[in-house]
């Protein structure tokens, strides 16, 4: 078992047992992960309150994280929950969204799931490619490069309301080329943003 296993299990340990440093290290190192798989769902808005909820909840039902195999799987299936959630709660029909994105399960790839990933990989590379070059550059700064909305919207002279707008279009635009590879294609994605 690797330095970084043992470490991330100890700190998950901690949490269970109610230490408020190892929530907030839990918080810090997945918190980017959970907003940017918000934002694949919803609004930047909607995406802070569902992380901040999820996040929320975690800490209110720490105990039950013993029985979890993968932080990080069911970090990514509860902000995908939630969001559906909110979306609901917005009257918008989420039915395709689950069809498209529905988890069989997260696991290592086998050589056809890599095929299949690096082809899914190009062609988000060309829908990011095709973008226009402000949307593009958005998209980047935020997804690629990890900035804050604020910084990425200084960083390109505009409002952190346009930005959000070109990372939305942006994002729409890869969800399209990723609801075309079906079930099982959001696990393949993760792993390239």
């Amino acid at each position: 078992m690797s330095a970084r296993k043992d470490n991330h299990e100890y700190i998950i340990n901690q949490l269970v047992e109610g230490d408020q440093k190892a929530f907030k290290q839990l918080f810090d190192r997945y918190y980017s992960f959970a907003f940017n798989t918000a934002l694949m769902y919803c609004s930047m808005e909607d995406a802070e309150e569902v992380v901040s909820d999820v996040f929320s909840r975690i800490w209110h039902k720490r105990q039950s994280l013993e029985k979890v195999g993968s932080f990080k799987n069911y970090l990514f299936i509860a902000i995908k929950n939630q969001c559906f959630n909110y979306l609901r709660k917005k009257k918008v029909d989420t039915t395709s969204i689950e069809n498209a994105f529905h988890i069989a399960h997260l696991s290592d790839l086998n050589p056809h799931q890599e095929l299949i990933s690096q082809e899914l990989e190009d062609r988000v590379r060309q829908a990011i490619d095709q973008l226009p070059p402000k949307c593009k550059q958005a998209f980047q700064l935020v997804k690629e490069d990890g900035l804050k909305y604020r910084e990425a919207a200084e960083q390109l002279s505009i409002t952190v309301n346009t930005l959000d707008v070109h990372v939305t279009k942006a994002t729409k635009r890869i969800m399209e080329v990723v609801k075309k590879y079906g079930i099982g294609a959001i696990s393949l994605i993760i792993d390239i943003f």
